[in-house]
């Protein structure tokens, strides 16, 4: 029988790690099978705009280019990566509907992913979810762009945001804007703890990267070939692109785990803010003893 993990109560970082996992092992079937129905359309789609945006990227590198093609590459270029963030926005309102879904069922059925729930939760918070990406791309990007350190910041307040609409039902704009509440007198332990667990993300998502760098540079030693006059289109072929993508679509698969990681920092912060599990847990035992 598996155990069940409490989400709603308070964490330290090694603790939060430990559950992600617990929680990870005891669901992955159930869970990864939900995100490739759901979401698995979305991700098909993005890796399709990766390909297409690396192809306008190295034709622009073509020597033999007239200025007329110049135009028209960077034309596709803006084009394919326009197409390449819709798609991600997509994926990502899709794969953070699907795990908090599942996440909001797992509770409210005592460890029990209930897959109709889920999907009508995504139907529920498509809409919604898919503005807050855009939205908090945006004010993250803004912040990124006046100076680095606002992005930092705004992007490590906005992370919660997801959790707030799902689990309280808010609105987009009452979202971000309690999440600034939320956060408050604990963003640099909310801070330290997201880079601890990016750092195990990345790790494990480089782990699928490895084939790709192992082909490339054997390919370049065993060939021994020279770029000249800029031409760097050739310097990829497909089985690049291929291993390319076969990476990408696991870095994406793997954002799971910094979904589920975001959704315990929320029920952390919430639990230091407003003691929602343990209120929960004493009403509970009142209506026992009842």
């Amino acid at each position: 029988m598996n155990e069940f993990i409490q989400f709603k109560k308070s964490r330290e970082l090694g603790k939060i790690i430990t559950d992600i996992f617990k929680f990870l092992r005891y669901n992955y079937k159930v869970l990864f099978g939900l995100i490739l129905r759901i979401a698995g359309p979305a991700l098909i789609l993005m890796v399709v705009a990766y390909v297409y945006y690396m192809e306008s990227s190295m034709s622009i590198f073509d020597p033999y280019n007239t200025p007329g093609d110049f135009g028209d590459g960077f034309a596709s270029l803006f084009l394919s990566l326009f197409v390449l963030l819709l798609a991600a926005a997509l994926y990502f309102a899709l794969l953070y509907g699907t795990v908090l879904s599942a996440i909001r069922s797992y509770v409210n059925n005592n460890g029990t992913i209930d897959r109709k729930e889920v999907s009508q939760g995504v139907r529920e918070h498509f809409w919604g979810l898919l503005g807050m990406s855009i939205l908090n791309g945006l004010i993250v990007g803004v912040g990124l762009v006046f100076c680095i350190a606002p992005g930092i910041y705004l992007g490590v307040v906005v992370i919660t945001t997801y959790m707030i609409m799902v689990f309280e039902k808010r609105s987009v704009t009452d979202s971000i804007s309690y999440s600034f509440e939320l956060i408050k007198g604990y963003w640099w332990t909310t801070f330290a703890t997201l880079i601890v667990i990016y750092i195990i993300y990345y790790i494990v998502s480089m782990i699928f990267q490895v084939p790709q760098y192992i082909y490339f540079f054997t390919k370049e030693f065993t060939t021994n070939r020279t770029y000249t006059g800029g031409d760097l289109s050739d310097a990829f072929d497909w089985v690049d692109i291929t291993l390319s993508s076969i990476g990408l679509v696991a870095q994406y698969l793997l954002q799971t785990f910094m979904v589920i990681a975001s959704a315990f920092i929320y029920f952390d912060l919430n639990e230091r803010k407003n003691f929602t599990g343990t209120i929960e847990t004493i009403d509970s035992l009142g209506k026992r003893e009842e």
